[in-house]
Parts: C-alpha cells; sequence; structure tokens
C-alpha cells in the first residue's frame, strides 16, 4: 500500500436528514442545506429524457459520451476533442492528478479550498503548496508569488468553495501571465451562480492561455447532483492525454441523457439563477449581513467564533448546514427555507 494514504481522512459528505433525525431524536422534517444542492430540482426536460434513457438500460452508455459533448461543445463554442467527461468533477480531479503528477511534483492552491485538490496531490505522492485566501477568495498575487520551477499543477477555485468569493477577469488574465506554461486549474462548478459582471470568461481567454483547463459541473445549477456529471475542457492536444486514465463507461447512460436535456434547457436554467440571486440578496439585506461573507454562489459562509456552537444551533431548529474551518456554510433554500434560517441566525446573533 501507498504509505502516504495513510495521511488522508476519509471524505465525509454532510448527513442526510434520516441520518440526523435518528441521531438526534427528531421526528419532525429538517431542511437539508449542507451541500449545495439546486433546491428547485432539474428542469422538467430531465425527466422526459430519463424515460426515455430507462429503455435501455440492458445497454453500455456511449462510452465517448458523444451526444453530449456535441452540446457542450455547441453551447460554449468549443471543439468536441477539448472536452473531458466525468463522473462528477470528482472523478475529473482525479483524471487530471493522475495523469499530470508524478512523485515529488509540487501542487499549488489555496489553504482553504475544495479538498479534492489536495486529497489527490497525496495519493500521487506530490507536495502541497498553499497561499491564503482573502475575503474569502483566492489571492492571486499571494499565490504567483509562490510558483517554482517544480510547480507541476495550479488549482484555482471560482468562485471558491466553501467560502463563495470570486476574483475577476483582470486578477485571473494577471496571474495567468505569471504562470507561464504550468497547467492551471480553473474550478467554475457555481459560476452559473455568478451575478457578478467582472467574473471571468474563461471560455474566451483559451486562446490566449492554452495551458488553462475549465471545469464545469451538472450537480449545481443543473441540479443533477444524483446522477454525478461534470467535465473538463482544455487543449485538443491535453485532452487526448487525459483520456489515457479515463475508465470506460465512466457516465451512464442516465447521466449522459439528463445533463443533455439539462444543457439544451437554458430557459430553466435562467428561471433557477434568477430565483437563487433574489434568495441570495435576502441574505445581504438582512441584520446578519455582517457575519457573511460576500458570495457568488448558492451558498453563504456565516463567520462565527464558534462554528460548533452554530451549527449545533441550527440544527435544534431542524435546520442541517456544513460546518468548515472557516465558518458555517449554508445553502441558499426556497423562500420559505430562506426565511426560517435567516430569522434563526438574526436570533442567535442577537
Amino acid at each position: 500500500m501507498k504509505p502516504q494514504i495513510k495521511q488522508l481522512n476519509v471524505y465525509q459528505p454532510g448527513k442526510t436528514a434520516e441520518e440526523l433525525q435518528t441521531e438526534l431524536g427528531i421526528n419532525g422534517e429538517m431542511m437539508k442545506l449542507s451541500s449545495n444542492e439546486n433546491v428547485y430540482g432539474p428542469s422538467p426536460a430531465v425527466q422526459r429524457a430519463l424515460q426515455q434513457a430507462l429503455k435501455n438500460l440492458h445497454e453500455y452508455p456511449d462510452s465517448s459520451g458523444r451526444a453530449l459533448k456535441q452540446t457542450i461543445a455547441a453551447h460554449y463554442d468549443v471543439a468536441e476533442a477539448s472536452i473531458l467527461l466525468g463522473a462528477g468533477l470528482d472523478e475529473v480531479i482525479m483524471m487530471l492528478s493522475r495523469a499530470i503528477l508524478r512523485p515529488g511534483d509540487v501542487i499549488l492552491t489555496s489553504d482553504q479550498t475544495f479538498v479534492q485538490y489536495q486529497h489527490h496531490a497525496v495519493i500521487e505522492d506530490c507536495t502541497i503548496v498553499t497561499a491564503p485566501l482573502t475575503d474569502g477568495k483566492f489571492n492571486l498575487t499571494a499565490l504567483s508569488a509562490k510558483i517554482s520551477a517544480d510547480t507541476a499543477l495550479i488549482w484555482l477555485c471560482n468562485p471558491n468553495n466553501p467560502t463563495g468569493n470570486y476574483f475577476s477577469e483582470e486578477e485571473l488574465t494577471a496571474f495567468l501571465d505569471q504562470a507561464g506554461d504550468i497547467p492551471v486549474v480553473l474550478d467554475e462548478a457555481y459560476a452559473e451562480y455568478v451575478t457578478a459582471t467582472d467574473y471571468p470568461d474563461s471560455f474566451a481567454l483559451r486562446a490566449a492561455y492554452p495551458n488553462l483547463i475549465i471545469l464545469r459541473t451538472f450537480s449545481k445549477a443543473y441540479g443533477l447532483a444524483a446522477l454525478r456529471v461534470g467535465y473538463a475542457v482544455s487543449s485538443d492536444d491535453w485532452t487526448y492525454l487525459w483520456h489515457h486514465v479515463k475508465l470506460p463507461f465512466n457516465v451512464t447512460s442516465l447521466s449522459l441523457a439528463a445533463a443533455d436535456a439539462a444543457l439544451q434547457d437554458q430557459s430553466y436554467l435562467t428561471t433557477v439563477q434568477q430565483r437563487n440571486a433574489v434568495e441570495r440578496q435576502r441574505y445581504f439585506a438582512s441584520e446578519v449581513s455582517k457575519y457573511l461573507l460576500p458570495s457568488q454562489t448558492n451558498f453563504v459562509l456565516v463567520e462565527t467564533e464558534d462554528i460548533k456552537q452554530l451549527n449545533d444551533y441550527l440544527l435544534d431548529a431542524s435546520i442541517i448546514a456544513r460546518p468548515t474551518p472557516a465558518g458555517v456554510r449554508i445553502t441558499i433554500g426556497t423562500a420559505a427555507q430562506n426565511t426560517v434560517v435567516i430569522k434563526a441566525l438574526e436570533d442567535y446573533f442577537a
């Protein structure tokens, strides 16, 4: 066994409402707002696509995911050959780490971001170098100062998870100018929720920065968390290499059909985006805004001195949030859910 595996902690997803009801002896309904899921669910077109796909469960899926790649390519005006599909971004992150990293390589990222970047660096026996966040976003100036000849891969998350804040296109291009030819992975899992006008147009930057690798997912705004579909867009040559470590049939037929239908229904996505923007603003217009980091996502991060105490308080109010080292992360829910959560937070900080 690789000795570095012993250093790792097993990833602990947020507990389900059913688990917590049993643990805490709660009989009533609980609001699960811990995993940044789309509380409105997927497009109705997804349901129809799944009904059709159910007819072919006896057949292996199209391992190339050609139909979905064609839809993604048309949507973003990229080549099909530039797209790598995975069973969620977790698998995409694993494939990129496996393909790029060698023992002893250095990865560069932030100290409070998505844990899987560092998780797979440990598995590949690499050194991890980090820079702190500033106001809940990547400090790209501090990060660029840590680029060295040994840096093999850079991970950026924009907007950042679990904090929710973002960096601008001006900040990103300045960083990419410093990164040279080093592969820079830009995880944009929450990009569809962004309303800031200076958010990077990452796909437009690919021509000037061929070392840029863009990650997107169907688990968040498209509401397909259960079906696990994510993808990377990079240069055609690099994507060809990534496919050498891709498992055959890694994305199921149901997942491919659902993602294709979801991406084609941009009208429904717009509805989800608008609802989220309205509900997000309610948090920042409330009395608890002083405790929140800026957010361009479908969650808010509540800063508090006693994270466990706040998380336990919310649980007592039947609200399942996600405690993190940076604070308590709460998914932005429906209007009714947010009314309950905001009131609970106001009572807590009163």
